[in-house]
């Protein structure tokens, strides 16, 4: 018994997955799903991943689009034009529901990269708003 609980407490973190971590993962998917989504073309997956009302800023607080439909004409556009286009993650922090990118992305005809900082807040499961630091 003296052994047990020293030893319970060594090994009960490793085995436990807090519920925030959960929470953090389930809200990882859908960003990382529409990233590469968006590296494939893939519209409609890309789409998916996005609540019906979901909100575009340019950092801290303009709103440049809203509603999914409107990114539909706006992304089907882009990846028909360019069919090159890229974005590589170059880091992501993860608080709760909230995923914070550094993305570097090629979506221009010279494929010149552009750096950029996406803020992603993801509700029951889709992304409701996206904040972008140009």
């Amino acid at each position: 018994m003296k052994l047990f609980l020293p030893l319970l407490f060594v090994l009960l973190p490793i085995f436990a997955v807090s519920q925030s971590s959960v929470d953090s993962y389930a809200a990882v998917t859908p960003v990382q799903t529409q990233l590469d989504a968006y590296n494939t073309g893939d519209l409609e997956l890309f789409l998916s991943t996005y609540a019906d009302d979901i909100k575009i800023y340019n950092f801290p607080d303009e709103l440049t689009s809203e509603g999914k439909e409107i990114m539909r004409e706006r992304y089907g556009k882009m990846f028909r034009d360019m069919p090159d286009l890229q974005c590589r993650l170059v880091s992501r922090t993860v608080m709760g529901n909230r995923i914070l990118d550094h993305e570097s992305v090629k979506f221009s005809a010279d494929g010149t990269p552009r750096e950029v900082i996406a803020i992603y807040l993801v509700e029951d499961g889709l992304i409701s708003e996206v904040r972008f630091l140009r």
